[in-house]
């Protein structure tokens, strides 16, 4: 999608908002105003570490982001998150679970097989209905986001390492014939 003729005609709005200059009430106001003055009908916070990193205490960002996305909830606003994990490759870890409050949870990974850096697409959680569970290789380029067939050669994609499964290893040649 080509974004700027959106942004030019106000149907989508992009703000950028620096942690350090603004404070998570003052954003939950902006959206809320967002919401109640302009019709705002879906929010995309990313990330929301920044935020994270601007709360004195992660119990009060739980909290406040309970709060705002029951609001946004009540209103119909579909509202999409992004939390950057610590960890690219291996043990991955959050400072924060927001998984309790989301209707979905979206899990890219990325791994190494065969020497590249892959990115792995799974979904986590779907609280209502049925869910793909299957783990897929994704990658972007000029045409878009791609998803591939299930990694179901490997095992421990969502580790960041994986493991080939025994009857999936590639042949090799044998030195004696």
């Amino acid at each position: 999608m080509k974004l700027g003729k959106h942004v030019e005609s106000g149907m989508i709005k992009l703000e950028q908002v620096d942690p350090a200059e603004i404070s998570p009430g003052e954003l939950v106001d902006r959206i809320r105003q967002g919401v109640d003055e302009d019709d705002v009908r879906m929010v995309v916070i990313d990330s929301i570490n920044g935020y994270l990193n601007a709360m004195p205490a992660e119990r009060y960002l739980t909290l406040q982001l309970h709060e705002l996305l029951s609001y946004l909830n009540q209103q119909g606003v579909i509202t999409i998150m992004v939390l950057a994990q610590q960890g690219l490759v291996g043990t991955m870890q959050s400072t924060v679970d927001l998984t309790y409050l989301s209707d979905t949870v979206v899990l890219t990974r990325f791994y190494e097989a065969r020497g590249e850096l892959k990115q792995a697409l799974s979904v986590i959680k779907k609280r209502s209905g049925n869910h793909e569970r299957s783990i897929r290789e994704m990658w972007v380029n000029k045409s878009g986001v791609c998803v591939g067939e299930p990694l179901t050669e490997m095992q421990g994609v969502l580790t960041g390492v994986p493991s080939f499964l025994p009857d999936q290893l590639p042949k090799r040649p044998h030195f004696d014939e």
